[in-house]
């Protein structure tokens, strides 16, 4: 049985929609939501899809499957970027759909044991609608690429 604790006080989260990966943020992370139309594909950095300008440079673009694996080529349903905030830059994350979600509460699970190896970005589990969400942060997703990258 999974150890049930609670999420802490009310925050505003992000949910990053990515195939049917519900991936929960600390809204805090999230600076900016681009169109993935303004991904520039050209010469993309190591296992990214391309680049997105912001705050006058460019910044690496990211894209998962539903099951954390990095893909080199966008399908067409990952219409937005999640621009995140990590250290002195940014990162983007394509999605399908991101939502704000504002005051969000829910109580937070361990990950069962299946789940728990150490390269995962997913730290707790909350329900989520009819199903779960998972839940990590700009730096914990960052570190996971980084990981990614380093070993291909």
């Amino acid at each position: 049985m999974m150890q049930r604790t609670l999420a802490g006080t009310q925050t505003a989260a992000a949910l990053l929609k990515i195939d049917s990966l519900n991936l929960l943020l600390p809204q805090s992370d999230i600076r900016s939501l681009e169109s993935s139309r303004d991904v520039d594909t050209t010469g993309p950095a190591l296992n990214s899809v391309g680049w997105i300008h912001y705050n006058h440079k460019r910044w690496p673009v990211y894209c998962f499957t539903g099951e954390l694996a990095l893909q080199q080529i966008a399908p067409p349903e990952r219409r937005a970027c999640a621009l995140l905030l990590v250290g002195a830059g940014y990162l983007g994350i394509l999605c399908d759909d991101m939502m704000v979600l504002k005051d969000f509460t829910a109580q937070r699970f361990e990950l069962p044991l299946t789940m728990k190896f150490a390269d995962t970005p997913i730290r707790y589990l909350a329900p989520y609608e009819q199903g779960i969400a998972c839940i990590s942060n700009a730096n914990q997703l960052t570190a996971f690429i980084e990981r990614m990258v380093a070993t291909t």
